[in-house]
């Protein structure tokens, strides 16, 4: 092989054979995902919370550093937990989010996240800065936010900052007169285990 070539070719090579060699994909073992949506006027009386099951996900690794990560949420385990004290109103709600007026989950059953980047950052605590694809309603979107990652023995933790997207950007939307009536961000707080 040509020498010159081989030597534009070895960094690339080098790094094809480090990712191979080094990264690790580490399975999840629990998660908590948190959502939070208002009304427009943002009152917490006014507000609607619960969460929604991880059906499956992973964190990549090279040695101690996030280099990436995917999860697949299950939007038919979506939960209005601020709903609790009244089990008739709560089923009506977290039926109306499951069906064609918001998630349509019998349609798009999961949601999806892929850490496609990862930066180091030193900000308020958090140690990364992630980005990627947001996917709903099978509407993909990229979105960015920051995220602490610690280990424990082998056991590693990612949490995220609090961070919103906006529901219309994936087609969740009600009729036009109550629509007015729903904030367009919605709150999002991750929390995973992986080993």
């Amino acid at each position: 092989m040509n020498k010159i070539l081989l030597k534009k070719l070895a960094p690339i090579i080098f790094g094809l054979f480090s990712l191979t060699v080094f990264s690790q994909s580490k399975t999840i073992l629990s998660s908590e995902i948190r959502w939070k949506a208002y009304k427009t006027l943002r009152a917490e009386s006014l507000s609607h919370f619960g969460t929604v099951s991880l059906k499956e996900g992973n964190l990549i690794f090279n040695g101690d550093d996030l280099a990436g990560g995917s999860f697949v949420m299950d939007m038919k385990t979506i939960d209005a937990a601020d709903m609790n004290e009244d089990p008739k109103m709560k089923k009506m709600l977290e039926n109306h989010l499951k069906s064609d007026d918001f998630f349509d989950t019998n349609k798009f059953p999961t949601a999806s996240f892929q850490i496609k980047s990862v930066k180091k950052i030193n900000s308020n605590g958090y140690n990364y800065q992630v980005a990627g694809p947001l996917t709903v309603k099978g509407i993909s979107k990229n979105i960015s936010f920051p995220v602490k990652v610690s280990k424990n023995n082998v056991v590693y933790t990612l949490t995220s900052a609090q961070f919103t997207f906006n529901r219309k950007d994936y087609g969740l939307q009600y009729n036009i007169f109550e629509d007015m009536l729903i904030s367009n961000e919605v709150e999002i707080n991750v929390t995973v285990k992986a080993k």
